[in-house]
Protein backbone atom coordinates (compact mmCIF):
# COMPACT_ATOMS: atom_id res chain seq x y z
CA UNK A 1 0.00 0.00 0.00
CA UNK A 2 1.44 3.35 -1.01
CA UNK A 3 -0.12 5.35 1.81
CA UNK A 4 -0.23 4.26 5.42
CA UNK A 5 -3.08 5.77 7.41
CA UNK A 6 -1.10 6.42 10.64
CA UNK A 7 1.62 8.28 8.74
CA UNK A 8 -0.87 10.46 6.90
CA UNK A 9 -2.85 11.06 10.09
CA UNK A 10 0.24 12.09 12.04
CA UNK A 11 1.33 14.47 9.28
CA UNK A 12 -2.12 16.05 9.00
CA UNK A 13 -2.22 16.46 12.77
CA UNK A 14 1.15 18.23 12.82
CA UNK A 15 0.09 20.54 9.98
CA UNK A 16 -3.26 21.29 11.61
CA UNK A 17 -1.66 22.03 14.97
CA UNK A 18 0.89 24.34 13.34
CA UNK A 19 -1.84 26.27 11.52
CA UNK A 20 -3.97 26.52 14.66
CA UNK A 21 -0.95 27.59 16.74
CA UNK A 22 -0.32 30.39 14.25
CA UNK A 23 -3.67 31.93 15.23
CA UNK A 24 -3.40 31.52 19.02
CA UNK A 25 -2.14 34.85 20.39
CA UNK A 26 -0.21 33.34 23.32
CA UNK A 27 2.04 31.12 21.19
CA UNK A 28 1.77 32.82 17.80
CA UNK A 29 5.04 34.71 18.13
CA UNK A 30 7.14 31.90 19.55
CA UNK A 31 7.90 30.01 16.33
CA UNK A 32 7.32 30.52 12.60
CA UNK A 33 4.27 28.22 12.50
CA UNK A 34 3.45 28.80 8.82
CA UNK A 35 6.98 27.83 7.86
CA UNK A 36 6.80 24.72 10.02
CA UNK A 37 3.56 23.68 8.29
CA UNK A 38 5.08 24.33 4.85
CA UNK A 39 8.26 22.42 5.58
CA UNK A 40 6.23 19.51 6.95
CA UNK A 41 4.09 19.40 3.80
CA UNK A 42 7.13 19.56 1.54
CA UNK A 43 8.99 16.85 3.47
CA UNK A 44 5.97 14.55 3.43
CA UNK A 45 5.53 15.09 -0.31
CA UNK A 46 9.15 14.06 -0.86
CA UNK A 47 8.65 11.04 1.38
CA UNK A 48 5.55 9.93 -0.54
CA UNK A 49 7.18 10.46 -3.93
CA UNK A 50 10.17 8.34 -2.88
CA UNK A 51 7.84 5.61 -1.67
CA UNK A 52 5.97 5.63 -5.01
CA UNK A 53 9.29 5.59 -6.87
CA UNK A 54 10.51 2.63 -4.82
CA UNK A 55 7.28 0.71 -5.45
CA UNK A 56 7.37 1.40 -9.19
CA UNK A 57 11.04 0.50 -9.41
CA UNK A 58 10.39 -2.83 -7.65
CA UNK A 59 7.51 -3.53 -10.05
CA UNK A 60 9.67 -2.78 -13.10
CA UNK A 61 12.49 -4.97 -11.83
CA UNK A 62 10.07 -7.81 -11.15
CA UNK A 63 8.83 -7.68 -14.75
CA UNK A 64 12.35 -8.08 -16.16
Amino acid sequence: MLVRVPEVGATLLIITLAIVAKHVPVIAGLLPWASIAGITCFAFAIYLSLRIFQTELARIRAEE
